[in-house]
């Protein structure tokens, strides 16, 4: 069962090994809970980039935006009912379990399409422990 812990390592060893030292690092958004209620973080609302949707520890489901004018809060209104006030209004799809929670790395303006490539290299060290990516 990958977790945070598993997933933060992996980013890092990307930024570590994949990226060149000049570039703008990855932006981090922290657990954001369904339901809170709160704002999104800016980063949801400005940037392009990878998310990870989690069951309390266990990490479900790894994905990615890169269209031209959607942004992660885009990406998750898509697998969410969250309403006006910022409270959970459910899934719109089913998971193999209730997801309660996401986290996120907003990739710079200038280089949007390396989501798609933290994308592969995650699903790609996880695949086996990701059971949402995994269903058909």
């Amino acid at each position: 069962m990958a977790n945070l812990q598993n997933l933060k390592g992996l980013v890092s060893e990307f930024e570590s090994n994949f990226r060149g030292s000049n570039l703008e690092p990855f932006q981090f958004v922290k657990p954001y809970e369904l339901g809170c209620r709160e704002f999104w973080p800016q980063v949801m609302t400005t940037h392009k980039g990878v998310y990870g949707i989690f069951h309390n520890d266990e990490l479900l489901y790894i994905g990615k935006v890169t269209g031209k004018t959607r942004v992660l809060c885009h990406r998750m209104n898509d697998y969410f009912v969250i309403r006006d006030d910022f409270s959970y209004g459910g899934t719109k799809d089913s998971w193999t379990k209730d997801p309660t929670h996401f986290v996120a790395w907003g990739v710079p303006d200038s280089s949007f399409f390396e989501a798609s490539a933290l994308e592969e290299f995650l699903i790609d060290r996880l695949q086996k422990e990701l059971p949402d990516n995994t269903r058909k």
